[in-house]
């Protein structure tokens, strides 16, 4: 195995309680798995004292230098100039807040060369509750809109072969950076190996990741990415409006089903629960079959696994479905018709969402063959 040589840096906005600390453990740490090493600061535009340390710490040890922003540009821009900056085969990068502990790079490293990226994932997660809701939301988000599908998006400890990542052609500069960098990465079939790490709380200085400015930002650009070509906005409209076009269809087909059962069939006349068992059976397999082919567009082989990640799909919407009508009427008193009507739209989302992300998720086809040669060609 060739001899490890790694950057390491550090995207630093506002961390003068912190950056010296990261740093030096930092360089503690590196000099006892190799000696070919490296450690940067990226100092965001910080208005506080962390440059000035920065620069400090770069005279104090040979391996460490600085690298400033005149203005703070974001997150993403402070990651992108360390990437570009680095100039050994791998590049790690944590944020300079002490929320991770450092030594466990050894076991991201233990996963190369076999891969070209590894990255960690918060277990468990030392933040805010409104910050742990925040962040399920976007990694929902990204699965639905991209189909990439990792546990903590944005943990910030990351292992990439520099090679893989220096020129990708990744247009955000905030915080969406590492999605879009996932993303590329996954749709390139780059395998990703994700390793659970420690997460502490912060101790000193503030998080930024939760500024209304920050979000705005995050989803102008995930919008942005879903315009080009990483996104197929085309599909997607077009597959919630089958998606809608089928529940519609099945909700037809159930009430004639039933009224003919009922009013036709000495059987099931006077047996009106059987009748409906009956229509909701056949309603389940032509929503399965019609959303499969029509929606979705799977072709391969019916799976059990399928069918039951179907039904449990079923089971949930109905929970859903009953759950929402009970808040919004009986708890929130809204009027029982609005309820309805908005109990039925957050049960479409959920079916939705499960339908595509989860039952029906298949495996990339053509436009992401596409997208997947576009990237090769304009990269690496």
């Amino acid at each position: 195995m060739k001899k490890l040589s790694i950057s390491v840096f550090f995207p630093a906005y506002n961390e003068e309680d912190n950056i010296a600390t990261a740093v030096r453990s930092a360089d503690l740490i590196i000099r006892h798995i190799t000696d070919t090493y490296e450690i940067i600061i990226v100092d965001d535009g910080s208005s506080d004292m962390t440059g000035i340390i920065a620069d400090e710490l770069a005279r104090e040890h040979s391996h460490v230098r600085a690298v400033h922003h005149e203005t703070n540009q974001g997150y993403g821009a402070a990651l992108w100039t360390g990437i570009q900056s680095a100039q050994y085969d791998w590049v790690f990068f944590t944020d300079a807040d002490l929320q991770f502990k450092l030594e466990e790079i050894s076991q991201l490293l233990e996963y190369i060369p076999e891969y070209k990226v590894v990255i960690g994932y918060r277990s468990p997660r030392r933040d805010p509750f409104m910050r742990l809701v925040n962040a399920a939301g976007w990694n929902v988000l990204n699965r639905i809109l991209f189909g990439l599908k990792v546990k903590d998006i944005d943990c910030a400890f990351k292992l990439f072969e520099r090679k893989c990542v220096a020129e990708l052609p990744l247009e955000t500069r905030g915080a969406t950076i590492s999605a879009e960098m996932l993303i590329r990465l996954q749709r390139m079939d780059v395998p990703i190996k994700e390793v659970p790490v420690t997460h502490l709380p912060r101790k000193y200085g503030t998080a930024t990741g939760a500024k209304p400015a920050v979000i705005i930002r995050a989803f102008k650009e995930l919008y942005g990415l879903y315009r080009g070509d990483l996104g197929n906005m085309d599909t997607t409209y077009m597959q919630i409006g089958k998606f809608g076009l089928v529940g519609v269809a099945n909700t037809l087909v159930d009430v004639l089903m039933y009224f003919l059962l009922t009013r036709y069939s000495i059987v099931f006349s006077e047996h009106i629960l059987s009748a409906k068992v009956v229509t909701f059976l056949f309603g389940t397999i032509c929503s399965f079959i019609l959303n499969r082919r029509f929606t979705f567009a799977v072709t391969s082989k019916v799976s059990f696994e399928e069918v039951l990640k179907f039904y449990s799909t079923i089971v949930l919407t109905v929970s859903v479905n009953v759950a929402t009508l009970y808040v919004f009427n009986s708890l929130l008193g809204i009027y029982d018709l609005v309820a309805v009507g908005l109990s039925t739209i957050v049960t479409f989302v959920v079916g939705f969402t499960f339908s595509k992300v989860w039952v029906f998720n298949k495996k990339p086809g053509e436009m992401d063959k596409i997208v997947k040669k576009r990237i090769l060609e304009g990269s690496v």
